[in-house]
């Protein structure tokens, strides 16, 4: 019989705290290959895969710059077959996912390469996941079921990020549009056999593009260092994320062709991936999946501008988390009390968003007012939510969050 401890980590008083023990787990899987011109050993890690006839997963945008064509060539050299799929949307619609089962089926693949950012490697992992166990995507929504339990293996998958932002080829979460609805769903089954990191293919990004999946990453690592789950490992991933956003976001974006700062915002991209794989996320996210499938903003748009929204509202309960991470900032807090040096790390969001080109309001972006009533029931019940520091999550507190990015 194993003797019942008690350990001082967790306060029952907080409603909606995740962990009740004193037992944390974290996982470093995928394996990961990081560098600058790491892709060239695509064609080796497939071999090393076993795979045959591999599946690309991307989009044509990612096909024009040459990506897919210069991952093909290493396929042969290697002598492994290649079938392309490259109709991959922002926020991939479930019709695309099974259009690419279909494909994946009767082109004898046995492997899934995704070559793109977080839309692209979401739908890999969630293609791989219905070759393997049928279905629609909405059937594996993570509000209705759980695919934690499944036990078959499903098809490997090598991870090629082309953007700094989703950390998506390090965690077990994907993100898939069903009409109006954003899904989410995740669980350990999904995550890729490979993440395969090159920040060069990160150089061509436009600047626009870098800015929102910056701040996309920079979201990821400070949602999860605040968020209600307890993993101390997880924070130390979310601190030198947070640190090395800051300090090389705005070079990525006046200077694309800088490579050490691209090399660093890949880096952070991958540790935030890997921080809220552990911890989740919050508010920011469950407010701005709606903002994705209602209104079609960016993803990474929609983080930028709730995150300083949802900071203040966070502030009550998670400010002394504010001014570690304003550390992370290199921020000067002398003399200052709590409120006033959370106050300053805000600040230095909300500056961040100015100096990327990110606009401060979601009317800047089409939204309209009227659109909060439709987002505001989504928001309460995302899985995001639950994490999100500040407990219960009201209507009044995701009304207010929203009306303030107005």
């Amino acid at each position: 019989m194993t003797e019942e401890i008690t350990l001082p980590l967790i306060d029952p008083s907080i409603k909606g705290q995740i962990l009740d023990t004193g037992v944390i787990g974290f996982s470093f899987a995928p394996q990961i290959v990081f560098g600058h011109g790491c892709m060239n050993r695509v064609g080796f890690l497939s071999l090393f895969l076993k795979a045959k006839n591999a599946f690309i997963v991307t989009d044509t945008e990612i096909e024009k710059l040459g990506f897919v064509s210069k991952t093909q060539k290493y396929l042969e050299k290697s002598g492994v077959k290649s079938t392309v799929f490259n109709e991959v949307e922002p926020n991939p619609k479930e019709e695309t996912i099974i259009k690419a089962v279909d494909k994946y089926k009767s082109s004898n693949s046995d492997i899934v390469i995704a070559i793109g950012g977080g839309s692209v490697i979401d739908a890999a992992k969630v293609i791989r996941l219905l070759v393997k166990q049928g279905g629609r995507p909405s059937d594996y929504d993570a509000t209705k079921c759980t695919i934690m339990a499944i036990h078959e293996s499903l098809p490997h998958q090598i991870s090629i990020p082309t953007t700094s932002g989703t950390g998506s080829e390090v965690t077990v979460v994907a993100m898939i549009s069903s009409g109006k609805e954003k899904l989410t769903i995740l669980g350990y089954p999904l995550i890729s056999t490979i993440a395969l990191v090159d920040p060069q293919l990160t150089v061509s990004c436009p600047s626009k593009l870098t800015a929102m999946c910056g701040m996309d990453a920079l979201t990821h690592a400070i949602e999860a260092f605040i968020s209600l789950r307890v993993n101390p490992v997880a924070d130390m991933f979310s601190l030198q994320a947070i640190s090395l956003i800051h300090h090389n976001l705005r070079k990525a974006y006046s200077i694309p062709e800088d490579i050490i700062a691209r090399i660093n915002m890949s880096l952070a991209s991958m540790l935030s991936g890997m921080a809220f794989n552990q911890k989740s996320v919050g508010l920011v996210h469950a407010c701005s999946h709606q903002l994705s499938s209602q209104c079609n903003l960016a993803h990474g748009l929609a983080n930028a501008i709730m995150l300083p929204h949802v900071l203040r509202a966070n502030k009550k309960v998670a400010g002394p988390k504010y001014i570690t991470m304003a550390t992370g900032f290199g921020l000067n807090l002398e003399n200052l009390v709590v409120d006033e040096a959370a106050d300053k790390f805000i600040s230095e969001v909300e500056k961040l968003n100015k100096d990327i080109g990110i606009p401060s309001k979601l009317s800047d972006c089409g939204v309209k007012e009227s659109d909060i009533e439709i987002m505001i029931p989504g928001a309460i019940k995302d899985i995001s939510a639950l994490t999100n520091p500040l407990q219960p999550i009201t209507k009044e507190l995701v009304e207010n969050v929203y009306k303030a990015a107005f």
